[in-house]
């Protein structure tokens, strides 16, 4: 069974767009173009930063928690 001449030109035709989609992907992390730039925004004033409680392990938004030895 030989394969015939479209079908190899077939294939190589897909082996190499895969090859240069890898290379492009490889490029854009190189730059790192693979996460928009959001630094511009303003922040989400209904976000908290949470810390995690050493004693309990609770996450608390900085505030105490109902543990007597909680550091927060």
């Amino acid at each position: 069974m030989i394969p015939s001449l479209p079908k190899l030109i077939g294939l190589a035709a897909v082996i190499w767009l895969v090859w240069m989609a890898f290379r492009m992907f490889e490029a854009r992390q190189a730059r790192g173009d693979t996460t928009p730039d959001n630094d511009d925004r303003p922040a989400d004033p209904g976000s908290v930063d949470l810390v995690e409680c050493d004693i309990c392990g609770a996450w608390v938004a900085g505030h105490r928690c109902e543990r007597d030895n909680c550091p927060y």
